[in-house]
């Protein structure tokens, strides 16, 4: 028997109007697939045919014994102790570097999955297929035509394409609110995303 401990991405769902959900659902349906959708609310033999068709997993809060906590990210910071290091007459001491962000001077490729604890910098686009999980802030200098997760304080894009999604601080952005081959930046103000032209 193996058993390994996984990282789970879960959209938790609070259900008030069956309706309105459906047409959520199936405005974002691409994006949610790849989630696990923990559903709240009353049971829906309608969203949960909806639910099966698309293959996707899900679970009502109810059947479950999960206590949800909201925890807000912090960095921690670990000071490194000081270390002796014996060196000889002609030694140059050795320098170890600290990378404080994470540069990709190029596209980020279809099927191509990157997960990063610091701050990311893509100096291309995001292509289809290619999907990009930030804990911290992110900059994407072309269009978004993948998958992106950022749990930052800001996104900068230069667009969502039809087939880009993006997921910032758990909300789903409306790709209406982004405009094509404009720097913009997405912050969160009072718990609703808020777009910003950089000029």
């Amino acid at each position: 028997m193996r058993v390994k401990q996984k990282n789970l991405r879960v959209f938790h769902i609070e259900i008030e109007n069956i309706d309105d959900f459906i047409c959520y659902y199936n405005k974002n349906r691409v994006l949610l697939k790849e989630f696990f959708l923990l559903i709240e609310g009353k049971k829906s033999e309608e969203v949960e045919a909806l639910f099966r068709a698309d293959g996707v997993c899900f679970k009502y809060i109810d059947d479950c014994n999960l206590k949800l906590l909201h925890v807000k990210k912090e960095i921690e910071v670990e000071e490194k102790s000081e270390q002796k290091v014996e060196k000889t007459l002609f030694e140059e001491p050795k320098k170890e570097e600290e990378k404080f962000l994470e540069i990709f001077n190029r596209p980020i490729r279809s099927g191509e999955e990157i997960n990063s604890d610091l701050p990311v910098s893509v100096f291309g686009r995001v292509n289809s297929g290619a999907k990009l999980f930030c804990t911290q802030s992110l900059s994407v200098f072309g269009e978004i035509d993948g998958l992106v997760q950022c749990d930052g304080e800001y996104i900068l894009c230069m667009g969502i394409s039809a087939r880009g999604h993006v997921i910032f601080n758990g909300e789903i952005i409306d790709k209406e609110m982004i405009k094509s081959g404009v720097l913009q930046k997405i912050s969160m103000k009072e718990g609703r995303a808020l777009v910003k032209e950089i000029i």
